[in-house]
């Protein structure tokens, strides 16, 4: 993860007892996972476990557990410069493990040390890298991500993320139980963030469980989307921000959205094409759009730069 541009805006959470939640998976949601501790006291995030791919889903095929990878890089993400983040984070490269991070071995370890029970492994290892926050799968049920398009039935959050002009995604089962706590946590939360992330492939896995989206709907907090630098080959290429928010909303027809946070300043170094965020096209789908460079001066978003936006749209 590339260190933010620019200085943070506190060495972290402001004591007040705030609480944020981010939902979402992969490097995206890392990013304002390594924003929001700068801004509240506890952090949630509510990750996908839909991934079929790599070191996961070599782990969800071989011992059937959820895959670990989503859940382990938000715990680093939170986890920032501790000792052990570095550990946690390194992946083998020869041999039977190459390919396999460590910390998603240590966290099918802690499941299997723990009755079973990855909710429990994943507070273990919180606690071992010193993290003020909890990770939680979004259900504790196996999933299936599926999608259309007019060429026909895509299935696997793999082939799905390689897969250009989506027109609607769904999970195997149809309507998965949401992890208790996940719920709980947005219920009482004081800010709700959705992005970055992959649209078909990170956030709407979380919001296509019932009970995920139903407690965005109904959350007391500010609902926050946190839009893409660009365009994704594959699943969102040739799609504008606009189009982003118009997919979300009619999967989700009760989704609540309050705020978008779109970029506004250079183009990201790593090419691809920029997304489109004009003002006017997103009116239908938020009732606030802020504008704002967050671009870390590289190929991502800058923590510190979301950190300050955050801060602004929760103390108002």
């Amino acid at each position: 993860m590339t260190p933010s541009a620019t200085p943070p805006l506190r060495a972290a959470g402001p004591g007040d007892g705030t609480r944020a939640v981010a939902l979402g998976g992969g490097h995206g949601v890392a990013r304002t996972l390594s924003a929001l501790p700068q801004v509240v006291d506890h952090v949630t995030a509510v990750v996908t476990v839909a991934d079929d791919g790599g070191s996961s889903g070599r782990l969800r095929r071989d011992l059937e557990v959820l895959p670990p990878g989503d859940l382990r890089m938000a715990l680093t993400a939170l986890a920032g410069q501790h000792e052990l983040a570095e550990v946690v984070g390194y992946r083998f490269r020869r041999g039977e493990l190459a390919g396999h991070s460590l910390g998603n071995l240590i966290l099918v370890a802690l499941q299997e040390l723990s009755g079973g029970d990855i909710v429990v492994a994943l507070d273990r290892l919180a606690a071992a890298l010193g993290v003020a926050g909890r990770v939680l799968p979004c259900t504790l049920d196996e999933v299936t991500l599926h999608a259309t398009t007019a060429g026909g039935d895509v299935t696997g959050q793999v082939a799905v993320a390689a897969t250009p002009r989506l027109q609607r995604v769904w999970l195997e089962p149809a309507a998965p139980t949401a992890t208790a706590d996940a719920v709980t946590a947005i219920e009482r939360a004081d800010l709700v963030v959705l992005g970055p992330g992959s649209l078909y492939t990170s956030l709407l896995p979380n919001l296509l469980v019932p009970g995920i989206a139903d407690a965005v709907a109904t959350a007391r907090a500010p609902v926050v989307f946190v839009g893409n630098l660009r365009e994704q080959p594959g699943e969102t290429e040739g799609m504008t921000l606009a189009d982003h928010l118009e997919a979300l909303c009619e999967h989700v027809p009760s989704l609540r959205l309050d705020v978008a946070v779109v970029h506004e300043g250079a183009a990201p170094s790593g090419g691809g094409v920029p997304l489109d965020g004009r003002r006017a096209t997103l009116d239908p789908w938020v009732t606030e759009v802020v504008h704002t460079d967050l671009l870390d001066g590289a190929d991502g978003h800058d923590p510190g730069a979301l950190a300050r936006v955050l801060e602004r749209l929760l103390r108002g």
